[in-house]
């Protein structure tokens, strides 16, 4: 299977959050952002360049096929580790370990999503620092890589449940958690509407639209006082997901913002 790699030259960061944006609830497979373009990654079969024309009329980009077998060495060779802060550092195994982190989380750079580099996973894992994991239940809802459903394990979590709608994400997770001796965590393909069990924690670092239709889903499976980690969310949207989840029953905790996009930490 071959992908197909769109990108975008961009002037300022409101050009990159304003096509994420646009493009948020197509099946793309990843991004990366360097200083003068955003690159948009897509699985040849679900690649739709009309659509995207459509959506896009202002923002002319260029395309190229990438066959399967340099994918990995694609994004191996743009991957840098990342230090979010003195508490956890997110590299690849190819990397030497940190030497000043509690947490040396290693992740396999392939083409899921969560490698600790996008503003909205930092600020994901920032606020996870913040919350005691000890013995806790956590769903980590769209896991992508595994990155944060690893990290609530790594601070002493009880049970760890990723799911994602992705085969391969799935693939990517199981992977990574066990480079990083977290075996124990359970990822699956299954949809977040047959999950029943609650929780204490939940984390969506997802997308606006899919926010909006599972937080009721969400708040209905997750324990009283249990917390809710959200991010994906342009600023701009903001009143949009806070007249969703305040009209369900949630209390807004914390907010963090980098460039255009915000984390949220709500309660039940």
């Amino acid at each position: 299977m071959n992908y197909i790699k769109i990108s975008f030259p961009i002037q300022d960061q409101n050009d990159a959050d304003t096509i994420s944006a646009l493009l948020c609830d197509l099946p793309t497979e990843g991004s990366e952002q360097t200083e003068s373009a955003l690159h948009i990654f897509f699985t040849e079969s679900q690649f739709d360049e009309v659509e995207i024309k459509n959506r896009l009329t202002s923002f002319p980009f260029t395309s190229e096929i990438i066959p399967y077998q340099n994918w990995n060495a694609l994004w191996e060779s743009n991957f840098e580790p990342i230090q979010i802060n003195s508490q956890v550092g997110v590299r690849a195994h190819f990397h030497p370990p940190f030497i000043d982190c509690k947490y040396d989380i290693v992740i396999t750079p392939k083409m899921s999503f969560g490698t600790g580099h996008h503003e909205t996973t930092q600020m994901m894992m920032t606020m996870m620092n913040e919350l005691d994991y000890t013995n806790k239940d956590v769903l980590d809802f769209g896991c992508g890589t595994g990155v944060l459903a690893i990290f609530s394990k790594l601070k002493g979590a009880a049970l760890v449940k990723g799911i994602d709608n992705d085969e391969w994400s799935v693939e990517n997770s199981i992977e990574n958690c066990r480079n990083n001796h977290c075996e124990d965590i359970e990822i699956s393909i299954q949809p977040l509407e047959s999950i029943e069990d609650p929780y204490d924690i939940i984390l969506a670092n997802i997308n606006l639209n899919v926010l909006l239709a599972t937080l009721p889903k969400l708040y209905s499976i997750l324990k009283t006082n249990g917390d809710l980690l959200l991010s994906g969310i342009l600023d701009s949207d903001f009143l949009t997901i806070q007249n969703c989840f305040t009209s369900l029953g949630f209390t807004l905790i914390a907010q963090q913002q980098k460039k255009n996009w915000i984390a949220l930490h709500i309660q039940k």
